[in-house]
């Protein structure tokens, strides 16, 4: 499970307005659905936040996805017209079909390696 949350929301909407705010998450919902396959499980749970269940990919292909994501963010930020720079802070939680968790402990455990990642940026 992929967890994210747009950077620098609130900055985005009180510099450039709501509308502005309104695209940074638009940007991002088509960022994520482009680099995700149909199969995945896309959703907005929260205001700036994200949940990606990339259905079929195991723990070693996890990072290889999450690089196609960071490509594709930085390639909308030099070809991307928009008044705001889009930065997504990711947090990743896996499956263990031998150790079993419901989404909510997935979810939990992404969020929480999503503010650390946050934490350092």
């Amino acid at each position: 499970m992929l967890y994210a949350d747009l950077d620098h929301l609130k900055a985005i909407n009180d510099r450039s307005g709501h509308c502005e705010g309104d695209r940074a998450l638009i940007d991002a919902a088509k960022l994520l659905k482009t680099t995700y396959r149909e199969s995945g499980i896309i959703a907005r749970i929260g205001c700036d936040e994200f949940v990606v269940i990339p259905v079929g990919i195991t723990g070693e292909n996890m990072e290889k996805i999450v690089g196609r994501l960071q490509r594709n963010i930085e390639n909308h930020n030099v070809t991307g017209k928009s008044k705001h720079t889009l930065s997504l802070s990711l947090g990743i939680s896996h499956y263990d079909p031998g150790n079993p968790s419901s989404i909510d402990e997935l979810i939990a455990q992404a969020d929480k390696s999503m503010y650390e990642q946050k934490r350092l940026k």
